[in-house]
C-alpha cells in the first residue's frame, strides 16, 4: 500500500475512484449543496428588496412576494430532488465499491492477501471508518460541505466586488477610505482571518484524532471480538456451562468504557482548538456590519443592500466554520480510504501462464520440486530450504513432521498459492508457473485443515456449485463416511447447514464438517488428491477408516497425505519426513522404522495413545458444533 502520497494526491485519487464507480454522485452532491445554500441566499436577497420597497414610491410588494414564494418552492423542491438523487447515488457507490473489493479479494494473488502491509492497511481502514464513516459518508458529509464552501466563496467574492466597485462621490475621510483599495482588502482579511486561525487548529485536531484512534485500536479490537463472540450462538453452551457471562461482560465493558473515555477526552481537547475560529467569526461579523454600513453612510450603496451583503458574507463565514469543524475528520478519512484506492488498483496477478495442461486419460502427471526454497513476504526467515522432491504418477505420498516444519507451505507452493522464492516446481518437466492457472488447478483436489463450509445446502457445499450431479454427491458422501448422517436430515443433500440463513438448517459436528470437506475433494474428481490435515477433528479410528476408504477408491490417482497423526502412513507407498523446512527422511514405513530417526520417534510417541479409552475420549471432545460463516 502506498503511504507516501501527500494529502492532495490522495484526495485527487479518491475523487477519481468515486467518479469511476458512480459518475453522477459528485454532481448530485454539488447540486444538493447549491440548492441548499440558495435558500438562505434567496432570503437575504429578497429581504433587501423588501426593505428597498419600503422606501420606494413604486410599491410592488405583492408581485415581489409572489416571485419570492415561487422561487422558494422551486428551490425547496429541487433540494429535495437532489437530496434523494444524491442518497441513491451514494448507496450505489458504496455497493459497487464493496462488490468490487470483494471480487478483487477473490482475484488478487494469495500472496497479497498474506502480505502484512495489506492486512494492516485494511485493518486501519476499517478502524478509521468506525470514526469517520465509509466512502459514501465522504461524499455525503465532506464533499458536499466542500462544495458548499466553494459556492459560498463565489457569492462572497461577488459581494466584495460589488462593494468595492460602488464608489462614493463625497470627500469625507470615511468616503475616501470606502473608495480605496484598503477597504476591499480589509473585508477580505476579515473574511479569511478565521480560516488562517483554523489552519493551525486543524493541524492540532488532526493529530489529536489520529492519536485517539491509535490509542483505542487495541481496546476497540478487543471489544469487537467480544461483541462478535456474544452473537455467535454456538458459544451459548460454553458461556452458560462455565458461567462466563460476568467475566466476559466485565472485560467487554472495560474495553468499551476505555474507548468511550479516550474518544471523549480527545474530542474535548479538539473542540477547544476549534472554538477560537468560531468565536472570532462572530466578533468579525459585527465589524463587517460596520464596514458595509460605512458604504451606506457615504451614499455608495442603498440601506437595503446592507442586509443582503452582510448576509452573504456571514453565510460564507458560517460555511467556512462548518468546513473547519469537519476538515480534520476529512483529512483522516482520506488517509483511511486510501486503502480502497490502492487496494482496488492492485494488479490481479492471477493470469500468469498460458500453456494448456495436457489432457490425459491415464492421469500420467509427474510433479517435481527442484531446489525449492521459500520465505513469506516481508520475512527474512526461510520456511523451506533446498527442497528436491519428485512425486510420481499414482503414488501415495505421506508428508509428516512436527508443527511448523513446512508441510503446509510445501502444499501452498504446489497449488500455486505462492511462488517459490528460489527454485522451480515442474509438471511433466514444465515450470508450473507457465501453465494456465485455472487448468493447472483443475488437476488438484485439495482439503486444508482450515477448510471452510458455508451456510448453504449440503449439496452446494460438496459440489462448490449450484448445479451439481446428485448421484456423485451421494457417492462423495459415502466415500467420506457421512452418507448415513445425511440420509437422516430432513431434506437430505438439500438441507442447509446451520440456522444462519435458514431456520430449517442443521448443526453439524467438527468431525462431520471435515468429512463433508473431504467429500468436496472427492466430488471434484481431480487426478491429484491432496489432504492437508483435514481429519484433525476426527478420532484416530475414524481417520483410519476414511483414509482406508479413500485409498481403496482413488484408483490410479496420485494422493498426497499430510497429517500430524500417522494413520495416513499405513496407506502410503512413500513417506517423507520434514523438519525445520527441509526433507530429512525419505522411505516407506518399514525402512523408516528400521532406523533411529524422527519418524520412528513420532510414530512410537503417538502409538501409546491409540487405545480404546483414549480414542473414545477424543471422539467425544471433537463432537462439538462446527461454526459456519
Amino acid at each position: 500500500m502506498n503511504s507516501n502520497k501527500n494529502i492532495v494526491q490522495q484526495f485527487w485519487g479518491l475523487l477519481k475512484l468515486i467518479q469511476c464507480y458512480e459518475k453522477h454522485v459528485l454532481f448530485y452532491a454539488f447540486m444538493k449543496a447549491l440548492t441548499e445554500l440558495l435558500q438562505p441566499y434567496l432570503d437575504f436577497l429578497f429581504l433587501g428588496i423588501f426593505l428597498a420597497q419600503l422606501t420606494s414610491h413604486h410599491q410592488q410588494s405583492l408581485t415581489i412576494l409572489g416571485i419570492y414564494l415561487g422561487l422558494r418552492v422551486l428551490i425547496t423542491l429541487s433540494y429535495r430532488l437532489f437530496t434523494k438523487l444524491a442518497a441513491d447515488s451514494n448507496a450505489r457507490l458504496g455497493n459497487r465499491i464493496d462488490t468490487d473489493a470483494g471480487e478483487k479479494m477473490l482475484k488478487i494473488k494469495y500472496a497479497d492477501l498474506e502480505d502484512p502491509k495489506i492486512r494492516q492497511a485494511y485493518q486501519t481502514a476499517i478502524e478509521g471508518q468506525h470514526y469517520t464513516g465509509p466512502i459514501g459518508a465522504f461524499v455525503k458529509d465532506y464533499a458536499t460541505q466542500l462544495f458548499s464552501f466553494i459556492i459560498s466563496l463565489m457569492f462572497a467574492l461577488a459581494t466584495i466586488i460589488t462593494l468595492t466597485t460602488q464608489k462614493s462621490v463625497r470627500l469625507s475621510a470615511i468616503a475616501q477610505f470606502s473608495n480605496s483599495i484598503w477597504y476591499g482588502l480589509l473585508v477580505v482579511i476579515l473574511l479569511f482571518i478565521p480560516g488562517f486561525i483554523a489552519f493551525f487548529a486543524i493541524k492540532k485536531t488532526t493529530q489529536i484524532q489520529q492519536d485517539m484512534i491509535t490509542n483505542v485500536a487495541d481496546s476497540n479490537r478487543k471489544f469487537g471480538y467480544f461483541a462478535q463472540f456474544f452473537f455467535q450462538y454456538q458459544n451459548g453452551r460454553l458461556i452458560r456451562l462455565f458461567h462466563l457471562q460476568p467475566f466476559l461482560t466485565k472485560i467487554a465493558n472495560y474495553n468499551k468504557l476505555d474507548v468511550q473515555d479516550t474518544y471523549y477526552q480527545g474530542q474535548l481537547i479538539a473542540y477547544h482548538y476549534l472554538m477560537l475560529p468560531q468565536i472570532l467569526s462572530n466578533i468579525l461579523i459585527g465589524v463587517l456590519y460596520l464596514l458595509v454600513g460605512a458604504k451606506v453612510v457615504v451614499g455608495a450603496i442603498a440601506l437595503s443592500y446592507i442586509v443582503t451583503a452582510v448576509g452573504y458574507l456571514h453565510q460564507f463565514m458560517t460555511t467556512t466554520n462548518e468546513l473547519v469543524e469537519l476538515i480534520g475528520y476529512m483529512i483522516n478519512m482520506i488517509h483511511y480510504l486510501q486503502y480502497y484506492v490502492d487496494f482496488l488498483n492492485l494488479p490481479e496477478g492471477q493470469a500468469s501462464g498460458t500453456l494448456p495442461v495436457e489432457k490425459r486419460d491415464d492421469n500420467d502427471f509427474e510433479l517435481a520440486f527442484h531446489d525449492v526454497s521459500f520465505k513469506y513476504p516481508d520475512s527474512n526467515q526461510w520456511v523451506l530450504r533446498h527442497i528436491d522432491l519428485t512425486i510420481n504418477v499414482g503414488e501415495r505420498l505421506a508428508i509428516v513432521g512436527k508443527n511448523g516444519s513446512g508441510k503446509t507451505t510445501l502444499i501452498k507452493l504446489l497449488t500455486r498459492l505462492f511462488v517459490p522464492t528460489e527454485g522451480t516446481i515442474t509438471l511433466n518437466g514444465i515450470d508450473i508457473q507457465k501453465y494456465s492457472l485455472a487448468e493447472y488447478r483443475s488437476l488438484l483436489g485439495v482439503v486444508f485443515q482450515d477448510f471452510k463450509l458455508f451456510a448453504y445446502s449440503l449439496a452446494e457445499n460438496v459440489s462448490a456449485n449450484q448445479n451439481f450431479d446428485e448421484s456423485r454427491i451421494w457417492q462423495s458422501l459415502d466415500v467420506a463416511d457421512v452418507k448415513q448422517r445425511v440420509t437422516e436430515m430432513s431434506n437430505q443433500i438439500n438441507t442447509p447447514l446451520t440456522h444462519n440463513l435458514d431456520e430449517n438448517g442443521v448443526e453439524i459436528s467438527g468431525g462431520e464438517a471435515q468429512k463433508i470437506a473431504i467429500a468436496r475433494t472427492w466430488y471434484k474428481d481431480a487426478p491429484i488428491i491432496i489432504l492437508d490435515e483435514p481429519t484433525a477433528a476426527l478420532d484416530p479410528i475414524s481417520e483410519f477408516e476414511i483414509y482406508q476408504r479413500f485409498d481403496d477408491l482413488i484408483g490410479h490417482k496420485t494422493a498426497i497425505y499430510i497429517s500430524h497423526r500417522m494413520s495416513s502412513t499405513q496407506f502410503s507407498q512413500r513417506i517423507i519426513v520434514m523438519d525445520q523446512g527441509q526433507i530429512i527422511q525419505d522411505g516407506n514405513h518399514d525402512t523408516l522404522m528400521a532406523v533411529d530417526g524422527l519418524y520412528r520417534r513420532l510414530f512410537n510417541a503417538q502409538s501409546q495413545y491409540y487405545t480404546a479409552d483414549k480414542i473414545a475420549a477424543e471422539r467425544k471432545t471433537n463432537d462439538e458444533s462446527f461454526a459456519i460463516s
